[in-house]
């Protein structure tokens, strides 16, 4: 035989081999245990080192080998879950997944979270908890992103403080210049309302309204397609009736929901 029909029979032979194999792998029974929503897909590793949870400091309890067939269930961050044939449920991180592959002999790739995960979602609704210029805030918002990078926020707070509570309404427009960065900075620039109520027992008081020129910066994180955590500071400038304005700087951790 020479070299170029031992050439074509081998490739042959292979292309046969892959097409007996995508075959086993269609033709195997989805477990009862497993959901109908789960991607079936083959080991292409050496093996797979499965946790009980999704972290490394969750303890490995079994291992799937290679050409074993398991269902990825759902992700969370850089962790899927999974299963097998044999009902073991346990997580695998992203980044071992490189040599996954489907029931028609592609290779599988499982995205990380990033902002294209809820670029389809336009609104969202915001949580968060921090410090007003030493007084405890808790604060609530409700965006809408207009593109990728441009959205804008109703804001409100409430500060709870040793002489003084106060309530902040402002509209922010928000400038995300990477909105698929990992960790996503964003810019902020707004103007709002702040009502200022001293907590006075001897003298009497007067609430006091002034106008609340908002600038800040912080920095978001997304975690799933509807999840992202986010913190920020941000300075409020009071233009206030007395002589002086006042300038007050907050900080704050919270979380968004896309809707």
């Amino acid at each position: 035989m020479s070299r170029r029909n031992y050439g074509t029979v081998l490739k042959l032979a292979l292309a046969l081999l892959l097409a007996s194999g995508v075959a086993r792998a269609e033709t195997i029974e989805r477990p009862q245990h497993v959901p109908e929503d789960a991607e079936q897909v083959t080991v292409g590793a050496p093996y797979l080192n499965m946790h009980t949870g999704p972290g490394r400091g969750y303890p490995i309890f079994h291992v799937a080998e290679h050409g074993e067939t398991i269902w990825l269930l759902k992700r969370r961050t850089d962790w899927v879950k999974v299963t097998t044939r044999r009902d073991k449920s346990g997580w695998i991180r992203v980044a071992e997944l490189d040599e996954i592959y489907g029931i028609d002999g592609e290779q599988v790739a499982v995205p990380l979270p990033d902002f294209s995960d809820i670029e389809q979602q336009h609104f969202h609704l915001g949580f968060s908890y921090g410090d007003f210029d030493g007084a405890d805030s808790m604060g609530v918002n409700l965006g809408y992103r207009f593109t990728a990078n441009l959205s804008a926020e109703l804001r409100a707070t409430q500060a709870v403080g040793a002489y003084s509570d106060s309530q902040t309404y402002q509209l922010a427009v928000i400038h995300q210049p990477f909105p698929r960065w990992k960790f996503s900075p964003y810019f902020m620039l707004g103007t709002g309302l702040n009502i200022t109520s001293p907590n006075a027992t001897i003298v009497a008081t007067e609430d006091r309204e002034d106008t609340a020129m908002l600038t800040g910066f912080g920095i978001k994180t997304y975690l799933s397609r509807r999840f992202a955590l986010r913190a920020e500071v941000a300075n409020h400038y009071l233009l206030t009736s007395r002589e002086n304005n006042q300038e007050i700087v907050e900080w704050k951790l919270g979380f968004d929901v896309y809707l």
